[in-house]
């Protein structure tokens, strides 16, 4: 859930501005530790999978959110934002969805799928805590994940409470 204190903050940004925040911060953020995810369980894939079995089902989990992670970032950029605006600057949607409700359920149901693999991942991790004699690159991933986790809880929160709900209103008038 989104932190109390940055709600109202957002709740103030006009659908652009919002747009423009999601982009910048939560898009950009999955983009930058994304491939780091993915080093480090690749390495500890390598360094312990053979003796923790742990290990290959979270490389596995991450790579999972990951590969659904980056088609839904394009989607939103590409289809559902560029919509939202034309939506916010009163022209005419080139898009073939119909109703700008149409991806937002979709892009719900793809957070609903990513809220569900983060479930999978906190299980596998114990909430991220790391194994006692646990390496680095053990501890700097379990650190990673659950940074990223708060991340991308902030992120859907921030699109399903503020982003899609302003959305829907704005459709409606």
């Amino acid at each position: 859930m989104l932190a109390e204190y940055a709600l109202p903050a957002l709740q103030q940004l006009s659908l652009l501005d919002l747009i423009d925040h999601i982009e910048a911060t939560h898009h950009q953020y999955i983009r930058d530790t994304a491939p780091l995810l993915v080093e480090y369980t690749e390495k500890m894939v390598h360094a312990h999978g053979d003796d923790h079995s742990e290990i290959k089902p979270l490389a596995h989990a991450v790579n999972q959110l990951i590969a659904e992670l980056m088609p839904h970032l394009m989607k939103e950029e590409r289809i559902l934002f560029p919509a939202i605006r034309s939506l916010c600057l009163g022209q005419p949607s080139t898009c073939c969805f119909g109703h700008v409700g149409n991806p937002i359920k979709m892009m719900q149901h793809e957070h609903d799928n990513a809220e569900h693999i983060l479930q999978t991942i906190r299980q596998i991790t114990n909430n991220y805590t790391p194994p006692e004699g646990a390496c680095s690159t053990w501890k700097t991933c379990y650190r990673t994940l659950a940074e990223f986790d708060t991340d991308l809880q902030a992120h859907i929160d921030v699109e399903d409470t503020l982003l899609f709900s302003k959305t829907l209103d704005l459709q409606s008038l």
